[in-house]
């Protein structure tokens, strides 16, 4: 398949257009991140091969001249150099892992090309052992109702080794509100006809059920999970609920935290118990927050301290709590920089706006005249969508041995939140068997991109993404949206909204069975402020309401937007919020969701890995899991 120059290029820009009389000779490695074969048993070959790219991105063909794949577990199958590629073209070499050692292996492929750089991608796969087996003692854990406050009672996973070799328990992932200690850092070693266990406790803040997912990663065996539920009742006593891990600080930089108890009587006054003390630059006050510029003096590490809440009984109750601070080193970005305030106005989330409005143009709530709730006919509509999905085959049709997809779509933030959610949904055993997660993410591939149906971005997604998913576009189902305006200068609401709107055709354009496609907004970026100054504060924030009236152009009947085939022609798929994660920094939601400088990357812009992936895409995984448009085809028929 080839492309033309022009719809390479997508939209001319100031200096594309400048330049269009002059050849421009370049070309891209498409998947970015490189090739992941998952896990293959030691002497066998994969059955899904993969695909990667060169994509000729310039005006004049470019000729890849050599490449090299090590080490030799990773192997060609399709695919020859040298190669000449058109402009607008691509090439594809697919690859398939026949592991030798059950062990985690890395590797690389490299192209030459005839004057350009050397390019390559990494290569990534997991040998697992054929006598090891690893057997957990439950697929869920539900903890019931507990009251706020209280202390639940733990709940301990086993994990038990029922084959002949021994294997590792490497790495453990809890989403909160749950909490699991034990694993504590270090590798625990399973021997065969012994166990491991993890005990797992239920740790809300909010009223209301509350799911999770336990992930846990070995050395030589595929991951597994465990479902995770739980509902917080009212408070009996008076207990402190704050999270037992408090929101990451960074050293030498401003941190706050607030803590909260529920169950006690008047006003609150907190205190650290006696003998108990903050590192060095932090202070509790009397109304329950942790705030200070940690010293220089304080170390990275793990600090625990001993919080004590006092009613106004008479006599009066106290609540007390072990919580523990986590301070990581710095991380480049502007760790300081706990909130962001435009013309000295804090900067609200949309969802705990209301009726009020930002720069008194733009209405809070997610939906109409403040509302976070969708309009009725609306949502019904949504609900009957989702209740309508199903497997089908390759081709698109409805089949019961066949699969469908939920498709993440964005830039660079998409694809690293996507990247871990795509891991949490791989092993909980919650999740539909038919369904497969694609991470459809790219970095670059901003509105400005994917608003045109024929840039190349759109092309990975169906060349590349999908078919190393064992999928194709017609399997296409559901699609997360989170995406910002990288060309606006400075980007604006409406041109987000623009674009979004765009997007939201294309979608259906190259996805014809696309029924619901949900809508974000990225994370903070103010710690980029005065650093990076990549797509900081207030722009993050303002994506918010440009996805926000995008939805609302919908619900308002916008025919370009047209869901209803009863209301005319179909030129767009359903939308609706998914999960809303923008939060003023430290500064806690209503929901009590906080991003910490440790949540991002060194620019201030980009979640980082695992923490701030790990909290985003919880939030994206907690929407569909609870969501009633979502849970009919995300989740198991026995959930």
């Amino acid at each position: 398949m080839k492309k033309t120059a022009a719809s390479i290029l997508g939209v001319c820009g100031l200096l594309v257009c400048a330049l269009q009389a002059a050849a421009i000779n370049t070309a891209q490695i498409y998947p970015e991140s490189g090739l992941y074969f998952g896990t293959q048993a030691v002497g066998t070959t994969s059955t899904l091969p993969q695909t990667i790219s060169i994509y000729n991105t310039g005006t004049v063909a470019i000729t890849v001249n050599t490449l090299t794949i090590t080490p030799p577990q990773f192997q060609l199958v399709s695919g020859s150099v040298p190669t000449t590629i058109a402009a607008g073209g691509y090439a594809n070499f697919t690859l398939v892992f026949t592991p030798s050692t059950a062990q985690n292996l890395g590797g690389t492929i490299t192209f030459t090309f005839a004057g350009l750089p050397t390019q390559a991608a990494k290569l990534f796969g997991i040998g697992t052992s054929t006598t090891a087996k690893a057997s957990l003692s439950a697929s869920s854990l539900s903890f019931g109702n507990q009251a706020l406050g209280s202390a639940g009672a733990f709940q301990t996973l086993t994990v038990t080794n029922t084959g002949t070799t021994t294997f590792n328990v490497t790495g453990e992932t809890v989403t909160q509100p749950f909490l699991q200690t034990g694993f504590v850092g270090r590798p625990i070693t399973v021997a065969p006809n012994t166990s491991a266990s993890l005990p797992v406790a239920f740790s809300p803040s909010l009223l209301g059920a509350a799911v999770g997912t336990l992930l846990i990663s070995y050395d030589v065996l595929p991951n597994s999970g465990v479902s995770l539920s739980g509902t917080a009742t009212a408070a009996t006593g008076f207990g402190i609920t704050s999270y037992p891990i408090l929101p990451s600080a960074t050293q030498s930089a401003a941190y706050e935290a607030v803590l909260t108890a529920a169950g006690g009587k008047g006003n609150l006054t907190w205190s650290l118990a006696t003998g108990s003390s903050l590192p060095s630059g932090l202070k509790l006050s009397g109304t329950g927050v942790v705030t200070g510029t940690l010293a220089s003096s304080v170390g990275a590490g793990g600090y625990s301290f001993t919080a004590q809440a006092t009613d106004s009984s008479s006599p009066p109750n106290v609540a007390m709590a072990v919580l523990s601070l986590l301070v990581g080193k710095p991380t480049g970005a502007n760790c300081s920089n706990i909130d962001w305030k435009v013309g000295g106005a804090q900067l609200v989330p949309i969802l705990d706006l209301g009726t009020s409005h930002y720069q008194g143009i733009y209405q809070g709530g997610l939906y109409a005249n403040g509302s976070n709730v969708d309009d009725p006919g609306h949502d019904s509509y949504g609900v009957g969508l989702g209740q309508g999905i199903g497997p089908l085959d390759a081709n698109g049709n409805p089949s019961p041995t066949g699969k469908y997809v939920l498709l993440t779509v964005g830039q660079s933030n998409t694809l690293g939140v996507a990247t871990e959610f795509v891991a949490l949904t791989s092993a909980d055993p919650s999740i539909h068997a038919n369904l497969v997660v694609v991470n459809g993410a790219t970095g670059g591939a901003s509105g400005s991109s994917l608003q045109d149906p024929n840039n190349y971005f759109w092309t990975v997604i169906t060349n590349n993404y999908l078919p190393n998913a064992g999928v194709t576009a017609n399997q296409v189902v559901a699609v997360w949206l989170n995406d910002v305006d990288a060309q606006g200068n400075p980007p604006t609401i409406p041109h987000l909204q623009s674009e979004l709107e765009s997007i939201a055709q294309n979608l259906l354009l190259k996805f014809p069975n696309l029924k619901i496609t949900y809508l974000s907004s990225v994370n903070y970026t103010g710690y980029s402020n005065g650093v990076y100054n990549l797509y900081h504060e207030p722009y993050a924030y303002e994506a918010g309401f440009a996805a926000k009236y995008s939805i609302q152009d919908q619900i308002n009947g916008n025919a370009n937007l047209n869901f209803d085939p009863s209301k005319g022609t179909v030129l767009a798929p359903w939308m609706a919020w998914g999960p809303y994660y923008w939060v003023d920094g430290l500064v806690p939601r209503s929901d009590g969701f906080v991003w910490s400088c440790q949540d991002s990357r060194f620019d201030g812009t980009h979640p980082s890995d695992p923490a701030g992936r790990l909290r985003a895409s919880t939030t994206l995984m907690n929407f569909l899991k609870t969501d009633h448009t979502a849970t009919p085809w995300f989740l198991a028929p026995t959930h």
